[in-house]
């Protein structure tokens, strides 16, 4: 691959990434060179379908790097470190990738992905390449007051996707595809939970941009805090009640690999002291976007529909 030129050590950095990603797995991606954006596509396309690509800051954790690949999305765009993908890339990479069929683009609902999505969805449509854009908006404590779709995206984006692909490998149109994203961002609920050691409490919401936390607790029992936790999550969902629940628990830079199963089990728990129906229950380090012990919780619950698409999907060295 030819060498860029870099104008500062983050750019060679989330190269470098990529680089290893594809040293890892030899044979199965390839880029387009830029130095304004990072892009990985899977290097063959086989099927004739519904083209996927996912978009967002780069360098932190799998997202949004390792979202591509079997039963993922086809195509991804990252930016620099906390910074929105340019969107002359997005435009290229889902140009790239089209076969026709159109390519749902999926991001985050952050101001800088939002408008620079909408900007390539306008250069595509502009050659005559249909596109959908869907907006991850599961953070439950964002936007306070404000209608969901309001709200600001962490984790929820992987339910969409992986729905999204599924769908999309099933022979859906795009606008079939784009209706499924959008039921998973709908039925889909995210919330932080964050140790801080020098008050000794838990956090809940607190913004990775510095927002302060909505609500706090003191620190306690594991099986304390998922109940608490449970209980804002699933009153967000309590129009879904009969429907099953996923879990997936996202481990943030300083919380153990154990820590994080055992915070899952406590969410099983609280759940089934609920009578709700349990689905898929995950946990991995996804998306390290807090400098913190503690991790992301995402509960989506799934209709009959969603659940053909629910499976088990496996990037490089993790499960969602």
């Amino acid at each position: 691959m030819e060498e860029l030129i870099f104008k500062n050590e983050n750019q060679r950095c989330l190269d470098e990434v990529l680089r290893g990603i594809m040293a890892a797995q030899p044979g199965k991606f390839r880029r387009m060179e830029d130095e304004f954006s990072y892009t990985l596509l899977k290097k063959i396309l086989r099927d004739d379908k519904v083209r996927i690509l996912v978009s967002g800051g780069g360098g932190r954790g799998p997202f949004f790097e390792g979202l591509v690949g079997e039963g993922m999305a086809d195509a991804m765009v990252s930016g620099e470190f906390d910074c929105a993908p340019n969107a002359y890339m997005i435009y290229r990479t889902a140009k790239e990738i089209d076969c026709g069929k159109g390519v749902l683009l999926l991001t985050n609902n952050y101001m800088g992905d939002y408008l620079n999505n909408d900007m390539a969805q306008e250069l595509l449509e502009a050659e005559g390449i249909s596109s959908r854009v869907c907006y991850a908006s599961d953070d439950v404590y964002s936007a306070g007051g404000e209608p969901k779709e309001c709200r600001g995206g962490l984790c929820g984006i992987s339910f969409m996707m992986k729905t999204a692909s599924a769908a999309a490998k099933a022979g859906a149109s795009l606008e079939e595809v784009y209706k499924i994203a959008e039921k998973a961002n709908r039925r889909t609920r995210s919330l932080s939970l964050l140790y801080n050691r020098e008050e000794n409490q838990i956090e809940f919401g607190r913004g990775f941009s510095g927002e302060r936390a909505a609500e706090y607790m003191a620190y306690c029992d594991t099986d304390i805090i998922a109940e608490k936790a449970a209980e804002v999550l699933l009153k967000e969902l309590e129009k879904y009640e009969s429907d099953t629940v996923h879990v997936m628990i996202n481990r943030m830079l300083y919380m153990s690999y154990a820590e994080g199963y055992i915070m899952l089990n406590a969410f099983r728990k609280a759940l089934e002291k609920r009578k709700r129906s349990i689905g898929i229950c995950t946990a991995g380090n996804y998306l390290d976007v807090y400098h913190a012990n503690g991790c992301i919780v995402s509960l989506i619950a799934a209709d009959e529909e969603l659940g053909k698409y629910m499976k088990y999907v496996n990037g490089f060295d993790f499960a969602i």
